[in-house]
């Protein structure tokens, strides 16, 4: 399994999705939550953003795919869901598709931050 994420975090990493323009995860005001949706194809994950402050605590939960997961840069690699208090500063999510397959992934993905 550890070879699996250091593949894949190297393919999210590798793919350009460095450079890519990346969606910001919004929430609405007053709300602690907030969520995007797309989807994902062998080769093409997608980026998001959030930012948080120090000592808050980060959870994501990726859902409507069995086939895809998320990895945060520096944090965790490919997972659907994850918890972890923030550092205050920008975090980076990159979903992609755990064994590349010709289909389209369609996913949501939830970020709340207390």
């Amino acid at each position: 399994m550890l070879r699996v994420s250091a593949f894949l975090a190297l393919a999210f990493l590798g793919t350009g999705a460095t450079a890519q323009q990346c969606e910001e995860i919004r929430f609405l005001s007053g709300a602690s939550s907030g969520e995007v949706s797309g989807t994902v194809i062998e080769g093409s994950p997608m980026c998001f953003t959030f930012g948080a402050g120090a000592g808050q605590l980060a959870s994501l939960d990726l859902s409507g795919s069995e086939n895809a997961c998320f990895s945060i840069n520096g944090v965790i690699d490919c997972q659907a869901n994850y918890s972890f208090e923030t550092a205050g500063q920008t975090y980076r999510v990159g979903v992609f598709q755990l064994f590349p397959r010709s289909e389209a992934e369609t996913f949501n993905l939830r970020l709340t931050i207390r």
